[in-house]
């Protein structure tokens, strides 16, 4: 469960900075939360195999 949370908590503030610093393309602040999501959805399944 602290996997998880620390898991959203980081794709949330990478959504945030990159929403922020990147103020012509806000979007990107989404794309990159997901794409972090994504990392850790990938890594915390390669360590249980």
């Amino acid at each position: 469960m602290k996997k998880a949370a620390a898991a959203a908590l980081v794709t949330l503030l990478v959504g945030w900075f990159f929403a922020d610093w990147l103020d012509q393309l806000p979007e990107m602040g989404s794309v990159a939360a997901v794409a972090v999501m994504g990392a850790f959805i990938i890594c915390f399944q390669e360590r249980r195999k």
